[in-house]
């Protein structure tokens, strides 16, 4: 299956038109069921990467009115969602939440959302019991290879927030 992620505009094309003749358009020629609806406008002039992240305003109800002018496709938000009573209000109007960056940065945030949206009854494990399996992939990788970095690197806003977060070994 072909997913597609994108803006809502470019620059400062603020048109639900454009965005819609877009979906619209590569649905019918490709077939895709599935929108990841990034939104905020590309500005592609005067901005950096991460600027662009920032900068242009986020505009949700862009994506909202794609999923009501088109109820048959998948139609997922994404930009700036960092709690789950933003997840909520989103589902209210779209298919599906993407999380990026606060998901990277503070993963521990997402420790119950299994349990709120999909009604997991498995018990949470703790940042320990995380950590330890966590431990376990990397050194799986490490004997196929893969260098510690390349997975580790995902653990380090592990503590973000937590008790441990700032812990420093005694003596140091």
């Amino acid at each position: 299956p072909v997913t597609v992620k994108h803006r809502i505009g470019i620059d400062k094309l603020e048109s639900y038109g454009f965005v819609r003749d877009f979906v619209g358009t590569v649905h019918q020629r490709g077939s895709c069921e599935v929108f990841i609806v990034h939104a905020r406008n590309a500005w592609l002039k005067g901005l950096s990467p991460k600027q662009n992240r920032e900068v242009p305003p986020l505009r949700y109800e862009m994506a909202y009115r794609l999923k009501a002018d088109f109820p048959a496709l998948t139609v997922v938000i994404n930009g700036g969602v960092t709690h789950g009573e933003q997840i909520e209000q989103h589902l209210q109007h779209v298919d599906g939440v993407m999380v990026g960056r606060h998901a990277y940065h503070e993963p521990w945030s997402m420790a119950g959302w299994d349990r709120r949206f999909f009604d997991a009854a498995a018990p949470q494990p703790g940042r320990d019991a995380v950590e330890e399996a966590m431990l376990r992939y990397i050194e799986s990788l490490q004997a196929a290879g893969t260098p510690w970095p390349h997975a580790s690197r995902h653990m380090l806003g592990l503590h973000h927030g937590g008790s441990t977060g700032r812990a420093v070994p005694s003596g140091v």
